[in-house]
């Protein structure tokens, strides 16, 4: 029976720290060795933890879902970056022919590090995949979110402190003062 002035039929309502501290309380469990051998397997195979992206992705940079897992399981390989400034990385890609001309990749900004103002010579479109965008003007975007910043426009934005920030960019030209992007 449901009483309406007892507190324990209320929803829990915890902030993040509210949450953290119920975590920490409650006794630690071992997962079985098939979970735990799922769950290091997800984290270690980036397709794995994509996976609810591939769809989006192959739409954003015009490909085909099977081309779109082979480019999220090659994100794990930290040879595959190209440094642009410091923690920040690029993966250059060829996207299909609904974005030719457009400069077609991914980005890797540690958590934390801010990328530098810049320009929008034409539209861009961004996937994020992991971790959290903090623009400048106060809009946050978080994994799944897609992005579209018109021809023209400018801005500067930082990554997240919990986690690196990925994500998939089509942007038909960009200019970055005093930056020149790797080819």
């Amino acid at each position: 029976m449901i009483d309406d002035d007892d507190p324990r039929d209320e929803a829990l309502d915890l902030d993040e720290p509210g949450w953290e501290a119920l975590a920490l309380a409650l006794p630690p469990s071992t997962p079985s060795a098939g979970l735990r051998g799922r769950l290091l397997a997800s984290v270690a195979a980036p397709a794995g933890r994509f996976a609810p992206m591939i769809d989006r992705l192959a739409a954003l940079i015009d490909a085909g879902a099977e081309r779109a897992e082979a480019l999220l399981e090659g994100l794990g390989d930290p040879g595959r970056w190209l440094p642009m400034l410091p923690g920040i990385g690029l993966v250059h890609i060829e996207g299909g022919p609904a974005v030719a001309g457009a400069d077609v990749g991914f980005v890797r900004i540690e958590a934390g590090v801010r990328f530098p103002f810049h320009r929008h010579l034409g539209d861009e479109r961004v996937l994020v995949l992991q971790g959290e965008v903090l623009d400048d003007s106060g809009e946050r975007a978080r994994a799944g979110d897609l992005l579209a910043m018109p021809a023209g426009s400018a801005h500067a934005f930082r990554a997240g402190d919990a986690e690196a920030l990925i994500y998939a960019v089509v942007v038909f030209g960009v200019e970055i003062p005093g930056v020149e992007l790797p080819t």
